[in-house]
């Protein structure tokens, strides 16, 4: 299909080369390599030599990562009240962060609409008044979207924290995107990230519209249920459609268009998980994906068009 349209509804972007190449290290290890460093003007011509037409940035401050690094630099006193009391102005200052990070994104989007942005919001160092303004002030200022990282904040899907989230987005018809996988941290009831308990927030309201990105990247029939189950439920390719080129992978082309069809091809998303994947190379193996132009489409874009409310 000469003339598809792709959307990339995962990628992640920066303000400097420095900071791009920092996430990175922080993401991937000190010794990671490091090959595209996550500025916007590296995205656009990425997107434009890949025929990329929109493109989602989803924010992700390591918030609970860097309170715990400045708390280890720090000594503290023994009185718990005081102890307490600077640990909370120290989380306080790393939410604070991420709300710059909204606005930076914020502003991008208005300099370059085909660069959509979703707000990151922290549900464990924002309680829930501060959380419903920053969803309502950003959404009101053009953000598609918000987006959690459960393994960065050591909670499920299912946290009564997230409650007030999930019904206010659903209220204003705007969806959120978490990362999903069987890697990471994990609790008492098994790895943090698990999207099986995004089903009572699912259950609760009826409206909310959740994307588990990375096909669930170890919780494939996790993701695959929740597919089946409920209409509002996306997943994405972002970090997975590179692998079919690496034969230990046990990950082929055959095995990712099963999969979308498995899931349902309006479920599945295209994403590239920016700077961490290529979207030259991903928009290539996605026409190279044996899937039918009708599930081509949707893949590509149609269902991203739906998801974000773009038609």
């Amino acid at each position: 299909m000469a003339d598809l349209e792709i959307i990339d509804v995962h990628t992640h972007t920066f303000p400097s080369v420095e900071a791009g190449v920092r996430y990175q290290r922080g993401t991937g290890g000190a010794d990671r390599e490091i090959v595209r460093n996550g500025t916007i003007d590296e995205l656009q011509g990425l997107m434009k030599e890949a025929g990329i037409s929109r493109a989602v940035m989803l924010n992700f401050t390591p918030t609970r990562y860097l309170w715990e690094g400045r708390m280890a630099k720090t000594e503290l006193p023994a009185n718990p009240v005081e102890r307490q009391k600077i640990e909370r102005e120290a989380q306080l200052v790393m939410a604070g962060r991420m709300v710059d990070h909204n606005e930076w994104q914020i502003e991008v989007s208005q300099q370059h609409p085909e660069l959509m942005n979703f707000a990151g919001l922290d549900p464990v160092f924002m309680d829930e008044t501060a959380l419903i303004a920053e969803i309502d002030d950003k959404v009101s200022r053009g953000a598609k979207g918000v987006k959690i990282v459960l393994r960065a904040l050591a909670i499920y899907a299912d946290d009564p924290r997230l409650m007030p989230v999930y019904e206010r987005i659903a209220q204003l018809g705007v969806p959120i995107t978490a990362q999903v996988g069987s890697h990471g941290e994990a609790g008492d009831r098994g790895a943090y990230a698990n999207p099986k308990f995004f089903e009572e927030g699912l259950k609760r309201f009826p409206n909310l519209v959740v994307n588990c990105v990375h096909l669930g990247h170890g919780f494939e029939d996790e993701v695959a249920d929740l597919c089946l189950r409920f209409p509002n439920v996306y997943t994405d390719v972002s970090s997975r459609l590179h692998t079919v080129e690496d034969p230990t992978s046990g990950i082929t082309r055959e095995w990712i268009a099963e999969f979308i069809r498995r899931c349902g091809a309006e479920h599945v998303m295209f994403g590239t998980n920016y700077p961490g994947g290529d979207p030259v190379e991903y928009a290539r193996l996605l026409r190279e994906l044996p899937l039918t132009d009708v599930e081509l489409e949707l893949v590509a874009s149609g269902n991203a068009k739906r998801f974000l409310n773009l038609v």
